[in-house]
C-alpha cells in the first residue's frame, strides 16, 4: 500500500526506464501530524507495481498478480482443487478447496478486466 498527498496517476514513468502502474486509488482521511488533535487531511492510497519495458497489458497483469499472490499460490490451489475432485478430500472440506480456487479465479479475472480497461484508457496494448 502506498500513500500520497495528491492523487497519483494510474501510470507514469519513474525516470530509470521503468513505469509505475497504480490501482485501487482511493481518497482517504488521515490524522494530521500536528499539535492540533482531531484534525484530518486528505491523502490518497493505492497499490502499485513497477513494470519494465516493453509495456503491455499482459506484462502489467503479470506484475500485479505477482504482487498480490506468491508465485506458488495458484499451484497450491490447483493441487487442492484436483485432490478434491479426485476424492482425496470429501464433504465440506472438498467444497472449501473447490470454492477457494474458484474464488481465486474470479478475483484474478476481475483484476485482469480492470487492468485491460486501464490499458485501453492509457493506450497500452
Amino acid at each position: 500500500m502506498a500513500f500520497y498527498d495528491t492523487k497519483p496517476s494510474k501510470y507514469e514513468a519513474v525516470g530509470n526506464g521503468s513505469y509505475m502502474y497504480r490501482w485501487k486509488i482511493q481518497e482517504v482521511s488521515a490524522p494530521e501530524s500536528s499539535e492540533q488533535e482531531g484534525e484530518q487531511h486528505t491523502q490518497w492510497q493505492c497499490e502499485e507495481v513497477i513494470v519494465w519495458p516493453p509495456i503491455s497489458s499482459n506484462k502489467i497483469t503479470e506484475a500485479v498478480v505477482s504482487h498480490i499472490w506468491p508465485s506458488n499460490f495458484e499451484q497450491k490451489l490447483v493441487n487442492e482443487y484436483n485432490a478434491a475432485q479426485l476424492g482425496v478430500y470429501s464433504g465440506e472440506e472438498a467444497q472449501a478447496k473447490i470454492a477457494r480456487y474458484t474464488n481465486f479465479l474470479t478475483e484474478r479475472a476481475a483484476i485482469k478486466t480492470h487492468i485491460d480497461e486501464d490499458c485501453a484508457e492509457l493506450g497500452i496494448e
